[in-house]
């Protein structure tokens, strides 16, 4: 057997000590990186379940619901549900009605119309009309453009627009009317629709 010196054995021992030192560095360095991997494991699997969560979520978004009122409550309460699409065919249908009856009570088409003039001009070439001033009516009599405000059904509504505008200047206004579209004397409109005569006319 060959004789081994003191040195070397120390060296051979110093050497094992290396070895397990960096066995023993490699083996904490492998359980760090474990722990490191269980982490992002358990990071993958609560990611993957919000996501599934999410994902249930915005499947269920979109899967119609039943009602969530009882029927019983609905009934003793006098109540309905109309879903959305209803609600907004039946808006269509309210809005189309009222434009096609505004279109059909024209002026022309009432009885009894009072307005207050307020000037009657030859040769005035301007328009005062627009369509944000639909009570201010525009109409050619006696080769006069004549112009008039307020599409009233009584006399009384149109006096005090005369006595307001009076007010505010306009001293030569008066009350006109018209039936069916066609101008006529206050005393015959009176006559027409049953009112009385207002002092100050």
């Amino acid at each position: 057997m060959p004789y081994l010196k003191e040195e070397d054995l120390t060296h051979l021992y110093k050497e094992i000590d290396k070895a397990n030192a960096d066995i023993d560095a490699l083996t904490l360095a492998l359980d760090e990186e474990k722990a490191q991997i269980e982490v992002l494991k358990k990071h993958r699997l609560i990611l993957g379940v919000f996501a599934l969560i999410f994902l249930l979520l915005m499947i269920w978004s979109f899967i119609p619901k039943p009602e969530k009122i009882p029927k019983e409550y609905l009934i003793k309460k006098n109540l309905s549900l109309i879903n959305t699409d209803s609600l907004h065919q039946m808006q269509l249908v309210i809005e189309k009605t009222r434009s096609e009856e505004n279109q059909r009570l024209s002026v022309k088409d009432l009885p009894i119309v009072y307005s207050v003039q307020i000037g009657a001009y030859t040769n005035f070439k301007s328009s005062l009309l627009s369509q944000d001033l639909t009570h201010l009516t525009e109409y050619s009599e006696d080769g006069m453009n004549k112009y008039a405000l307020g599409n009233f059904s009584t006399y009384k509504e149109a006096v005090q627009l005369r006595n307001d505008l009076k007010r505010l200047g306009f001293e030569d206004c008066f009350i006109v009317a018209r039936s069916y579209g066609e101008p006529v004397n206050i005393t015959e409109a009176l006559q027409l629709s049953g009112e009385k005569w207002i002092r100050g006319e």
